[in-house]
């Protein structure tokens, strides 16, 4: 389990941050979604053991945060949201000095700077101050601080705010990277749910302080009811006819020979198939339909609260 908590509150005078989240992340990417102000930024700042919640319990691979808080830090590398450039440092020195503070010597810190800087695109700017870097390059300064030390798990927190499409899609290229090579797990902060489709296995959703979903994309998906388009190489009729007694809810759709399928809770793919057999019907296009998982985000933060 790479995150668990249990019981955890925290108030920041009548604010109430976080009321008694509990839950589980497990994956190698998973995101942390929900609106600005739904707990997000405290709870993975409790996480790190910068913030000591009101009460509950944290752990991290094992590791009672709480309690051990260094020992959860060093395992972990963070890049926060919002500015935290240190004018006069070069890119390279920026990073190099994070990683002493992780307890590297110099030259080790130094050597680790060039690598990460590399895989980070920035090997041509490393030497310029970071005063001069623009916002998508001063983002990649702070996950190569993040990552310089080579840490189990990277947390990043609304790591696209702010950058350019060109940006955006370099740095959550660099996330999947991240995951495909056998990098550190990463836990992803945003509000933008096309983030976390790109990058993420699991998620785990927030509002007004509490968890309303944590699971696998696909489970996300489920609790709406997937939706699929579907084509047949002849009449796709008996299928949408058979699908619908099953309780599937169906939409034409503007190609011949195909439909949309609606399924219904806790059915999966297997059973587009098994009534494809049964009524001998021919499949010949079967994919889930884009947008599903962005209504059923919105489903889930309509919620008061976790089903």
């Amino acid at each position: 389990m790479m995150l668990s908590f249990e019981g955890v509150r925290k108030r920041f005078g009548a604010t109430l941050a976080l009321d008694d989240v509990s839950g589980a992340l497990e994956g190698r990417t998973i995101g942390l979604l929900g609106p600005n102000g739904s707990g997000k930024t405290t709870l993975m700042r409790i996480c790190l053991g910068l913030l000591r919640p009101d009460q509950g319990r944290v752990e991290m691979l094992g590791i009672n945060v709480l309690k051990n808080p260094v020992a959860a830090r060093a395992k972990m590398g963070y890049a926060a949201e919002g500015p935290g450039r240190i004018p006069g440092l070069s890119g390279l020195e920026t990073v190099a000095f994070a990683g002493e503070l992780c307890g590297l010597r110099r030259r080790q810190a130094l050597l680790r700077a060039h690598e990460v800087l590399d895989l980070l695109g920035l090997d041509e700017a490393r030497h310029r101050p970071v005063e001069t870097y623009s916002t998508g390059m001063h983002q990649k300064v702070k996950v190569a601080m993040a990552l310089v030390h080579d840490p189990v798990l990277l947390l990043l927190d609304e790591p696209t705010s702010g950058l350019d499409p060109q940006s955006r899609d370099e740095l959550l290229d660099l996330v999947v990277h991240l995951r495909a090579q056998g990098g550190p797990a990463v836990l992803l902060s945003t509000h933008l749910l096309h983030d976390v489709e790109r990058t993420c296995d699991a998620c785990m959703i927030m509002k007004d302080g509490q968890i309303l979903f944590s699971g696998p994309l696909e489970a996300l998906g489920r609790r709406q009811g997937l939706v699929y388009e579907i084509r047949a190489a002849r009449d796709a009729e008996p299928l949408a006819a058979a699908l619908s007694a099953a309780g599937a809810i169906i939409e034409p759709a503007p190609l011949p020979r195909a439909f949309y399928a609606q399924l219904p809770q806790g059915a999966d793919v297997d059973l587009i198939w098994r009534q494809a057999a049964e009524v001998g019907c021919l499949v010949i296009h079967l994919e889930p339909r884009r947008g599903q998982l962005s209504d059923a985000f919105l489903a889930t933060i309509g919620a008061r609260r976790a089903a």
